[in-house]
Order: structure tokens, then sequence, then C-alpha cells
């Protein structure tokens, strides 16, 4: 299996669109229809295109990939939100369910630390719903809730969360020690294995 992080390209837009439209459906399930009427796959495809054809200043999308297909994508701006303090703004990241965990939330989150930071856009901020269950993850990499508040999407009040982010140098170094973990997980069951076989064998 092979896990790479690369610049998204304009022929990821269908498939982003797709990604981003499920993992809105799937992992925002407690949200009312009407919410994921408006955010339908129509409307992130033609957001989708709309950003490529932009391409706007200080906007970096990476996405993930499993063997070259696209499985995930990231996406950070400059933040125009004066509810909280931050140069920039972590403002998406979704991966398809059969590929969350391990390495790859963790990968693409250092990913777009890096470029924010190159970019001057660090400290960042990031925004995240209420009831979504993967917000822990902030939490656990030291970002600060921050400030709590009403979303209106389709007319709908959807509770959410502002988190600003740890330093630099503190984030990519939690981020470092998750991949390792995560890393040193996948090999040592093989290790293990080997290791039973061998004192069974003597």
């Amino acid at each position: 299996m092979s896990m790479n992080i690369r610049n998204g390209k304009c022929g990821d837009a269908n498939t982003i669109s797709e990604i981003h439209s499920m993992c809105w459906r799937e992992v925002y399930s407690f949200m009312p229809d009407e919410v994921h009427q408006a955010r339908s796959k129509d409307y992130r495809k033609s957001q989708w295109e709309r950003w490529f054809s932009d391409q706007p200043d200080g906007e970096t999308l990476l996405v993930l990939t499993h063997d070259e297909t696209v499985v995930g994508f990231a996406l950070s701006k400059p933040n125009t939100d004066c509810d909280i303090s931050a140069p920039g703004e972590m403002h998406a990241g979704y991966v398809l369910p059969e590929y969350r965990g391990g390495m790859s939330g963790p990968a693409m989150m250092k990913g777009l630390a890096e470029r924010m930071m190159q970019m001057g856009q660090w400290p960042a901020c990031i925004w995240a719903f209420k009831e979504n269950p993967h917000r822990r993850f902030y939490s656990a990499l030291g970002w600060h809730a921050v400030v709590h508040r009403d979303r209106t999407i389709a007319g709908k009040q959807i509770p959410e969360i502002g988190y600003t982010s740890p330093s630099y140098d503190e984030l990519t170094c939690r981020l470092d020690r998750m991949l390792s973990s995560f890393s040193q997980r996948q090999i040592l069951p093989r290790e293990r294995q080997t290791s039973r076989h061998s004192r069974q064998a003597s």
C-alpha cells in the first residue's frame, strides 16, 4: 500500500467533490436534511470546479492518494473570520472512511502546516462542528477551543467551535510523534509474528 500527499490539480475536481459530499453526509449525519440537500454532490462539484478555475490567492489544496487514487483532501486559506484571531485557517479536511485513522490525518495536517508556515499564515485556526465526533483529534494535538457559536446553513443553526493552534514547533512535534507511532505499529505485528514462529521452531 502506497500513501502519498501531493498538490491538488484540476483533474481531481470531480473526485474531491464526491469525497466532500459523501463525507459531509456520513460524518455530519446529525445535521438536518435541509443542510445536506444544500450541500449536495452537484453543489460540491460546482464549488470545486469554481475553485480550480479561480485558484484563489493564498489557498493550498493537498490531496491524499492511495496507489495514485485520490482518497482525501485538505484545504488551507487566509483567515477572514473576525470572530477568531489567526493569520491562516485550516479550512477543510476529509478522508474516505476506509482510509481514516493511522497516518492519513496527521500527515495531511503536517503538510498543510508546513505550507501555511511558509506563506506567513501561522498561527492558524480550525472550525469544527460541536457534534463532529472527530474533533477530539484537535484537542489531542494541543489546539485550543476559544470560540463557541452557531453557524447558519440552509436556514439552520449548527453549533460550532473555533480552535487556535499551538505553536508551529509544538504541533509538528506532536504530529511527528503520532506518525512515528503509527509507523511502528505497522511494523511491530510482523516482528512479533516472526519472533513467535522462531520460538515455536526451537
